[in-house]
């Protein structure tokens, strides 16, 4: 008959210990939602900054979203101009193509001129 006993009076304390487990772990998941929160913050907030004010909010000890963001719009601008730098090397093609056809109908004509004469 004890052990009933004891287990009668170790049910509420059984509960109540689940209880305070679930309560503790539903507040874990609310700090981890809300920092989570506030990082996604601090990325938004770096890149509403021109670069300009990024740069000269260079935090002495540097962070990592302040370095992301760094490096993203680094990553941005040498993709723009990459795609800058072909589009001159292709326009620079097409322009030597067009005087190197030019020279040969220039060149055609003045063995026509001179077979006429």
């Amino acid at each position: 008959m004890l052990p009933l006993r004891a287990d009668r009076h170790n049910v509420p304390v059984t509960s109540r210990i689940r209880s305070w487990l679930g309560t503790q772990h539903a507040k874990n998941e609310q700090w981890r939602r809300d920092v989570k929160a506030m990082h996604l913050d601090g990325v938004r907030r770096l890149s509403d900054l021109s670069d300009e004010e990024l740069i000269a909010t260079d935090p002495a000890i540097p962070g990592a979203k302040h370095q992301m963001e760094m490096q993203r719009r680094l990553k941005v601008a040498l993709q723009a101009l990459t795609a800058e730098t072909v589009i001159a090397r292709k326009s620079a093609n097409r322009g030597a193509l067009i005087i190197v056809a030019l020279t040969a109908v220039l060149v055609a004509l003045t063995v026509v001129l001179a077979l006429r004469h």
